[in-house]
């Protein structure tokens, strides 16, 4: 299931209907910064928005919120 979802989302294939730009500061000790990195190597995806997106996505689908 995880590999499905990095599979999607490095091919755009999970979208926000409307997506707009946001601009906010995220604070990251370096140890969560490292855990983000890790998944980002793991999965293949190419930066950070992708590596987020996943969690959430990830999240939701756990919590039952979204499928896959």
């Amino acid at each position: 299931m995880p590999e499905e979802l990095a599979y999607k989302i490095r091919n755009g294939n999970i979208k926000i209907a409307t997506q707009e730009k946001l601009h906010r500061t995220l604070n990251f000790n370096i140890s969560e910064f490292a855990l983000l990195e890790q998944l980002k190597t793991k999965w293949g995806l190419k930066d950070y928005s992708q590596t987020m997106l996943y969690c959430i996505w990830n999240a939701a689908i756990d919590d039952g919120i979204e499928t896959g």
